[in-house]
């Protein structure tokens, strides 16, 4: 799970297949700003699929009790939640007879005793639950609930924009082919022949606005992920928080160079008109 907040952020839940660039990007973000909207102490969350709500994205943890829980979509509080679609909300988990205790031992190992948990719901069907937690019991307050709401009104309506046609161009090997074609650029500068440094520099120019065959232009992963969080208004700081970890550390710089970079590609100035222009190409939800 990658956790941010109090904790120092991790490496990836327990792998499941590919995921879509910027799906987990998008979903660190939303726990991130649902956070702070509601100034509760933990938030997380994920999407839900057919085994049910994959828990891979918190904010505020201090263990991995709760990394890579797949949360069936009949049992628990984020169960309940997707059978009768709208928020749930338990004052004392341990306590509560109104949901399932298939997870008390992971809840009580992070100490987590007040939640609710809210569906998000995309052309009627629950695409995600994103949860709000105390470590105390009694009721969540409304400003916290309603922020709750707020943010997964949001996320909905970032997963319900319509997808774009895919490119011909698989999306995965697009993004591999641009990092590839980005270093050739980066050590361009380093051939003496400037006929040869001129045709290299614009071949990758021309892959970049060809979209290796595609539509559109090809933004790296790395690239592809920092406009996902910039999407959810993560400032640099933030982004390099969420995309780091204690091995692989990243700066504010890093994360600066790489927006100057998709801005590059994508022919724009500012960060808000890359997020635009992303969408537009399909490259984000």
């Amino acid at each position: 799970m990658t956790r941010i907040g109090n904790d120092v952020a991790g490496g990836p839940a327990p792998p499941r297949g590919p995921a879509p660039p910027g799906s987990r990007a998008l979903f660190d973000g939303a726990v991130l700003a649902a956070r702070r909207a509601t100034g509760l102490p933990v938030v997380f969350g994920g999407p839900v699929d057919g085994s049910g709500i994959l828990l891979g994205h918190s904010a505020g943890m201090r263990t991995a009790a709760l990394d890579g829980l797949v949360v069936a979509r009949s049992t628990g509080l984020g169960g309940h939640a997707v059978q009768v679609g709208r928020p749930v909300a338990v004052h004392d988990y341990g306590a509560a007879r109104t949901i399932t205790h298939d997870y008390d031992r992971q809840v009580a190992a992070e100490g987590l005793v007040s939640l609710v948990a809210v569906p998000v719901p995309v052309d009627g069907e629950v695409r995600a639950v994103l949860y709000g937690a105390a470590r105390r019991p009694g009721p969540i307050a409304d400003r916290a609930v309603g922020g709750l709401l707020d943010a997964a009104r949001r996320l909905g309506a970032t997963l319900g924009r319509a997808p774009r046609p895919s490119p011909p161009f698989p999306r995965v090997a697009r993004a591999a082919a641009g990092a590839v074609f980005a270093d050739i650029d980066r050590f361009a500068g380093d051939i003496p022949d400037p006929a040869l440094r001129e045709e290299i520099v614009d071949g990758c120019a021309r892959f970049a606005r060809a979209g290796a065959g595609g539509d559109g232009p090809v933004l790296t992963a790395r690239e592809i992920d920092i406009l996902a969080l910039a999407a959810a208004g993560c400032g640099n700081a933030e982004i390099a928080a969420l995309l780091g970890t204690a091995r692989a550390p990243v700066a504010s710089p890093a994360v600066k160079s790489h927006l100057r970079t998709a801005m590059r590609k994508l022919g724009v100035h500012t960060r808000h008109a890359a997020v635009s222009a992303a969408r537009a190409g399909g490259l984000l939800p």
